[in-house]
């Protein structure tokens, strides 16, 4: 059936392109005939220089127009060749994009569930990062070993770090009520014992990372956090007067130890009063768990980021001193923020796999 649409069946685009052929065709022959018209006058030998010049801007003049109808020949054809090639192709275009934003989305959730947490090193976590319970530790001799000298080597920290401090009740009564700042609760008496002691375990905890780095199950994450705590800590050993605020960032080492205490004491898994733990068995897990949400909470949560407020107060005064805001001390607010946002995400992730995982389990 003839199409009828276009009139007299014709297709627009074909009627375009004899049009500019034809235009071609006709100064091509008028080019050639002016070209012979030429070459006859100037053979003969009767011309003068005005009747050859003009012989010759009639054939450039021709010439041009044939130059001219293709160029406009070409730039129609490039502009109807892609028109008609993007209509062919819109639609199988179009497909292939969407299916490459699918695959990229499936992509990207695939990544996020395999993303690794802290969180995963202590928790039995499922693929929707709900909590089921405590982690049932396989067997692993580098992890244990990595463990049990994280809870002997911490404890000296620890104590040496209290040492420095003004334990006791009137004391932090003063610090509450304002009359006393958190530098003034610091001694120092045993700073340099104090510092060598916690220089000496987080290279200790590095070499473990790069010899046996299979001990934890994000190596990664726990270097660069000791590589940057290393920097802080030089801080106070660079101006001694900021003992104190090494002692305050060493204070999360108490709630590091419950944490992998929790995991080291727990190796089956166990919940609290359950059938087959005995009752002496989920007290010390309960108490456990409980001095490990408590510290981690008053720790991490509240006393950290007082502490940033602290940094930045001490920071404001010492560039009064040093005439200057670009100083040693600057570093520390940030470092600090490194740690905040760190402790933030992990909290996080904590209760986001509890809040998920409520449902099939509800042991600490």
């Amino acid at each position: 059936m003839p199409d009828n649409d276009h009139g007299g069946g014709g297709h627009p685009v074909l009627s375009r392109s004899n049009s500019f052929e034809d235009e071609v065709l006709e100064a091509a022959c008028r080019a050639v005939s002016a070209a012979e018209e030429a070459h006859r006058a100037t053979q003969s030998g009767k011309l003068n220089q005005k009747e050859v010049s003009c012989l010759t801007a009639n054939v450039l003049a021709e010439s041009r127009a044939v130059l001219t109808a293709l160029q406009a020949s070409s730039k129609t054809r490039k502009r109807q060749s892609f028109a008609e090639f993007t209509t062919m192709l819109g639609e199988e275009m179009e497909q292939e994009v969407r299916d490459m934003v699918n695959e990229g989305i499936e992509y990207g959730e695939r990544t996020l569930r395999k993303a690794k947490s802290l969180i995963e090193d202590h928790f039995n976590i499922d693929e929707a990062f709900r909590m089921l319970g405590p982690l049932h530790q396989d067997p692993n001799v580098a992890r244990d070993v990595h463990d049990y000298f994280n809870l002997v080597a911490l404890i000296p920290v620890v104590i040496l770090n209290l040492t420095n401090w003004k334990m006791t009740y009137t004391s932090f009564a003063e610090l509450f009520r304002g009359v006393i700042s958190l530098p003034g609760l610091w001694t120092g008496h045993y700073f340099g014992l104090f510092w060598w002691t916690t220089f000496m375990y987080f290279v200790a905890d590095l070499m473990f990372m790069i010899f046996l780095p299979h001990c934890v199950r994000s190596p990664g994450v726990i270097v660069k956090h000791h590589l940057v705590t290393l920097g802080y800590i030089f801080v106070p050993k660079l101006r001694p007067r900021y003992g104190w605020l090494m002692g305050a960032c060493m204070i999360v080492e108490v709630n590091t130890w419950f944490l992998i205490a929790r995991r080291s004491f727990n190796k089956k898994g166990d919940k609290p009063f359950m059938p087959g733990v005995s009752l002496t068995t989920s007290a010390r897990l309960l108490l456990v768990s409980a001095c490990f949400y408590v510290s981690w909470f008053v720790i991490r949560l509240g006393f950290y980021p007082y502490l940033l407020i602290q940094i930045c107060l001490e920071w404001w005064r010492y560039s009064y001193e040093v005439g200057t805001y670009f100083n040693i001390i600057l570093i520390t607010p940030f470092m600090q923020i490194v740690f905040i946002f760190l402790n933030l995400k992990w909290t996080i992730d904590l209760l986001r796999s509890k809040l998920k995982g409520r449902g099939a389990s509800k042991g600490l």
